[in-house]
């Protein structure tokens, strides 16, 4: 259940109504999150104010659902990951494509560049290197851009922590567990990770690899998750990429 209310349109007052009717329109239904948020109308418009400025900007549609897919698995907020993983499949991404941008890795130069600076502005709080920003600005990201970038930092930044408070019933098809603390106890060692020939995972090298030696690795919801090292980012792989786990003799 909901820590906040759902505001029912049928007894909400004029202003929280006009805002419903808004996402409604923007997005066919309320979902659950809107409905919570909705408990003050301040904070769901400058919510809504903020999305349309930045819509409105200049990275394309694509990219921004990427930014809040990345965003929300960053900070672990399930609902969000849910959400955006399911408009990024409805957007033509393929399986592996939002895999690869819940680690903040893209084909596309300019892209992977994108994901890449709206991790570290999380990371560090907005405060990255002078070589980061050059390395974004040699693949083309235009200042108005690593603007943006910071913009839908906050906008999704609001949206994952007001979920981790409000924990609104979740409404979209479920995503594979964003990072948090739920995963921690789960993880067992694997002696050997096989992958079906296509697929990769990055080694101790950072070099890619279908086949990877003592690592750690969870599953949830359909998914591998992968640590090639205590100190390494978990890397995630669809259950059908897996060819074979060798697991560890207790």
């Amino acid at each position: 259940m909901s820590r906040l209310p759902l505001v029912p349109t049928d007894s909400a007052d004029a202003e929280q109504i006009d805002l419903l009717t808004e996402v409604e329109r923007q997005l066919g239904r309320v979902p659950n999150l809107y409905a919570a948020m909705a408990n003050s109308p301040a904070t769901l418009r400058g919510y809504l104010n903020l999305r349309e400025a930045l819509g409105r900007g200049k990275l394309s549609a694509r990219t921004r659902e990427q930014l809040a897919l990345l965003i929300a698995s960053e900070n672990g907020c399930d609902y969000c990951t849910a959400a955006h993983t399911m408009r990024t499949s409805r957007m033509g991404f393929t399986e592996q494509a939002i895999i690869d941008t819940r680690a903040a890795r893209a084909t596309d130069p300019h892209t992977d560049a994108i994901l890449r600076i709206a991790r570290d502005v999380l990371h560090t709080r907005g405060r990255i290197e002078d070589a980061t920003l050059a390395s974004a600005r040699a693949v083309g990201v235009s200042d108005a851009e690593l603007s943006e970038i910071v913009g839908h930092v906050a906008l999704n930044v609001l949206s994952n922590y007001f979920n981790h408070v409000a924990e609104p019933e979740l409404d979209f098809p479920p995503a594979a567990p964003a990072k948090g603390i739920a995963m921690e106890a789960k993880w067992r060692s694997a002696t050997k990770v096989t992958l079906v020939e296509g697929y990769s995972l990055l080694d101790r090298d950072g070099q890619p690899a279908r086949i990877v030696d003592d690592v750690h690795i969870a599953i949830e919801g359909g998914f591998l998750h992968v640590k090639v090292s205590d100190s390494a980012e978990v890397q995630t792989v669809s259950a059908p990429a897996v060819a074979l786990v060798t697991y560890r003799a207790s």
